[in-house]
């Protein structure tokens, strides 16, 4: 009688676990998502020049042939095949290219692999242990740059993805989904070169399952997908590796555990080789304990992670620094975070299936914070080098008033194919500062402020500064603009930049967010003399001191229709 009535309070019990597990797995998911929504925008930044290109020629008339041949076009190693089809398929529907919308298409597909990871984990207690650590391992700014870039995104998130996929296809052992699982591996091997690592690995899973027929199948596809990679392939000069003496191999190993070890040091070289060193220790334990057989999704992936970062360490050893690039250290999260599931899954006890998971969680939490923290400046600054070019081109109406940060690497290549995409409407940079409502100002001449580069072109207006009350913490998002003219008096957002160098002027910490930029067609203000004004808007209360700076639009009698001052 009283087990009977035990029994609903311990599922009750265990109910309650599930749901704060998983409520406790999303808060790293929503950090990262409200960080992504905060900085995606529609910027065009790098690599996507080449897609814009890519558009051009499509919108202008290319035959089909030659638009194979430019989607199999070969780029440091890789065959990006499936990213290209994407800003193609965007073109096709729309007539234009929206980057806020890849990138979030690219990061679908890291919520995507969880998805697929997680319902091949078979039952409620093995799927909860999993979330956790994907969101804790995963969901971390170590990432940033495939979180707030498209354009390594939908490469460095989908080729995972599709490993993902190919080895869940796999796993089921029937007929269709082997089919299925080489749909995927053939767009796993046209996404990024590492992508060709997944037929090695399918080998073995079919192999293992004693799937003969489709192995020789699975074989005769890796050949032809591989042929087809292969077929003019070159190395970059820049990524070949020339020495192959045993210091030279010796090099190339030490870098490639540091891949492995990266997630674990935040990034940095130093220390990651030993990390590395024991993520090998751990899954080959698991291996010899039989991961293989009880773990036919996770031990496969894992092992595709590790592969993959031998690939990468071959190829970008010649050009490694002291730290590890973000694109590169997924593939170490995900190895970790899989290695780590199975440890759990190898020493859990099924009487109580969340206890050795609770144990971990502060080590979890931990390292997701410190991840955070480590990598939010490096996170920051990449943003700021993709945002403030951007700015600085609608203001100037050319590159090179960024200072080191550029739209694109060549002189002049940004300019020419923006152009172009303007013209025929395939893409523009978006507008970076808005007409808004805040409530009624009230002039505070305590408000420390700073207007400089102020300049007015016949395209835009803009400048750059900082404005911030004394003794308040300055928050993103709280600058806004005042134009006032003897007719008009209008309210714009600003673009908000983190100034650590002013805060650091003023020996005020408080003041991190305190800069801003803002630049706006000159087209889009009507043809008076306004006046600068800096606002700050923050809880339902508005505060502005008003500049000496002025914006001369108006056309007097003795200028010409082309003339605009800034005093």
């Amino acid at each position: 009688m009283t087990g009977a009535l035990l029994q609903p309070s311990r599922n009750s019990l265990r109910r309650a676990t599930v749901l704060g597990l998983c409520l406790l797995a999303s808060v790293p998911v929503a950090y990262i998502v409200t960080r992504f929504i905060q900085t995606n925008r529609n910027i065009a930044f790098w690599d996507e020049y080449s897609l814009l290109s890519l558009l051009l020629r499509l919108d202008t008339g290319m035959s089909w042939q030659e638009f194979i041949a430019q989607i199999f076009q070969i780029d440091s190693e890789h065959r990006m095949v499936t990213s290209r089809l994407i800003g193609a398929a965007s073109y096709w529907v729309s007539g234009a290219v929206n980057f806020s919308v890849i990138a979030v298409v690219g990061n679908l597909f890291l919520v995507g692999l969880c998805a697929i990871l997680v319902t091949s984990a078979r039952s409620v207690e093995r799927r909860v242990r999993l979330v956790v650590l994907l969101a804790f391992g995963l969901f971390q700014l170590e990432h940033y740059e495939m979180f707030f870039w498209g354009g390594a995104s939908i490469d460095h998130f989908q080729v995972v993805l599709l490993a993902g996929g190919t080895m869940a296809a796999l796993a089921r052992g029937t007929r269709s989904a082997a089919i299925g699982a080489g749909v995927l591996a053939l767009l796993a091997t046209f996404t990024l070169a590492h992508g060709c690592v997944v037929w090695v690995l399918g080998a073995a899973v079919l192999g293992h399952g004693r799937h003969w027929r489709q192995l020789a199948a699975w074989s005769a596809l890796a050949i032809i997908a591989l042929a087809i990679f292969f077929h003019g392939f070159e190395i970059h000069a820049a990524h070949r590796v020339t020495d192959f003496s045993a210091a030279g191999l010796g090099r190339l190993a030490w870098f490639w555990l540091a891949l492995l070890g990266g997630p674990l040091t935040f990034g940095a070289q130093q220390g990651a080789p030993l990390f590395g060193l024991l993520l090998l220790i751990v899954l080959g334990w698991l291996g010899v304990r039989g991961a293989w057989t009880r773990e036919p999704v996770m031990m496969p992936l894992a092992l595709f992670a590790v592969v993959s970062l031998g690939l990468v360490a071959f190829g970008r050893l010649g050009v490694s620094g002291s730290q590890i690039n973000s694109r590169y250290l997924v593939l170490g999260s995900l190895a970790w975070a899989l290695t780590a599931f199975m440890t759990l899954e190898r020493l859990t006890d099924s009487a109580r299936p969340y206890r050795l998971l609770a144990w971990c969680l502060p080590g979890l939490i931990a390292f997701n914070l410190a991840a955070n923290l480590a990598a939010a400046h490096a996170a920051e600054t990449f943003v700021f080098s993709r945002d403030y070019p951007a700015v600085r081109f609608k203001q100037y109406g050319e590159e090179g008033h960024a200072g080191p940060f550029r739209l694109h690497p060549d002189q002049g290549a940004a300019k020419a194919i923006l152009a172009q995409t303007e013209a025929r409407g395939i893409y523009q940079l978006p507008r970076l500062c808005h007409e808004v409502t805040v409530p009624a100002p009230q002039s505070n001449p305590n408000m420390v402020t700073y207007v400089t580069d102020l300049t007015v072109s016949d395209d835009a207006v803009g400048f750059e500064g900082w404005a911030m009350m004394p003794k308040q913490k300055s928050k993103r998002g709280q600058i806004h603009v005042m134009l006032r003219s003897a007719k008009s008096s209008i309210i714009l957002s600003t673009f908000s930049v983190a100034r650590p160098d002013v805060a650091k002027a003023f020996k005020e910490p408080l003041w991190r967010y305190c800069g801003y930029n803002f630049v706006l067609r000159r087209a889009r203000l009507p043809q008076e003399d306004f006046q600068v004004g800096l606002l700050i808007s923050d809880r339902g209360r508005s505060e502005i001191k008003m500049t000496e700076h002025w914006i001369k639009l108006a056309r007097h009698p003795l200028e010409s229709p082309r003339l605009a001052t800034t005093e």
